[in-house]
């Protein structure tokens, strides 16, 4: 499945903010500099690697390269800055093994579509991990699924943090 099915008008925001009883106020687009660019319409109708829908007339296109939710503003970039080479992921469930003390080879997937991607798992305590990618990653988000594999067999997962 690609989308939620109970939410048949694509309006995720909506359906998120009637379900939540809480409303996101419109914040700040930001550049990665810090520079004010405009004004989002509540952080919730934006996600990691958005290029189109974000009502901006900018030079240049631009993506939506980070979420900061406590200071509700949505940070943009150039494709580049999406680019990740590790990331942390916790909430770590670890299926195939016991909780990992040593670093370890495996592959990676961080978004249902993506193909798995080779990485060296860190471990950093019983419930983080460093994930170092072999190659830099498109648009990692925080709050998404990483799962570790071992050819077909499910090693474990995690929250991007």
């Amino acid at each position: 499945s690609q989308d939620i099915c109970f939410i048949p008008d694509g309006d995720y925001a909506a359906f998120i903010e009637s379900y939540t009883g809480k409303k996101y106020a419109p914040g700040d687009f930001t550049a990665t500099d810090g520079r004010v660019l405009g004004t989002h319409k509540g952080i919730i109708n934006y996600t990691v690697g958005q290029r189109k829908g974000l009502g901006l007339a900018l030079p240049a296109p631009m993506y939506v390269v980070e979420k900061d939710m406590k200071e509700n503003r949505v940070v943009l970039g150039f494709p580049e800055d999406l680019f990740k080479k590790s990331i942390k992921v916790n909430d770590l469930n670890w299926i195939a093994f016991e909780t990992p003390k040593e670093s370890f080879r495996a592959l990676v997937k961080i978004r249902y579509n993506q193909k798995e991607t080779p990485c060296t798992v860190h471990p950093l305590s019983e419930n983080e991990v460093t994930v170092e990618f072999d190659a830099p990653q498109r648009a990692p988000a925080k709050g998404q699924s990483a799962v570790f594999y071992d050819g077909d067999t499910v090693l474990g997962g995690g929250i991007i943090e």
